[in-house]
């Protein structure tokens, strides 16, 4: 059996997970989110979805987990984002208060 495949699967799904991690950083930080774009990281989750969902019907764990990871990761941004426009709450100001912190 050929490991090839299930190996690009892995260093695919890391490499394309990883690319989140300084996009939810920089927020955390700078609690900035007003130029992310809220349509596109809502049709990015539903794609990741569907990837999701298509992994599992395959049996293909690189795509489940990593799929699971990239919900996790687009989720935190979609959230950062809905409580910048007020559409979810934020009791404590924490994320996206609604103006780039300073500094």
């Amino acid at each position: 059996m050929s490991y090839l495949p299930l190996l690009l699967g892995l260093v695919a799904g890391c490499v394309s997970t990883y690319a989140f991690i300084p996009q939810v950083v920089k927020i955390w930080r700078e609690r900035d989110c007003l130029a992310i774009s809220l349509k596109m990281y809502v049709l990015r989750l539903i794609g990741f979805v569907l990837w999701l969902g298509y992994g599992y019907a395959l049996g293909s764990a690189p795509l489940v987990i990593f799929n699971v990871l990239n919900i996790l990761l687009g989720g935190a941004v979609l959230v950062f984002k809905l409580q910048s426009i007020g559409l979810c709450p934020d009791p404590r100001k924490r994320f996206c208060p609604g103006e780039p912190a300073a500094g």
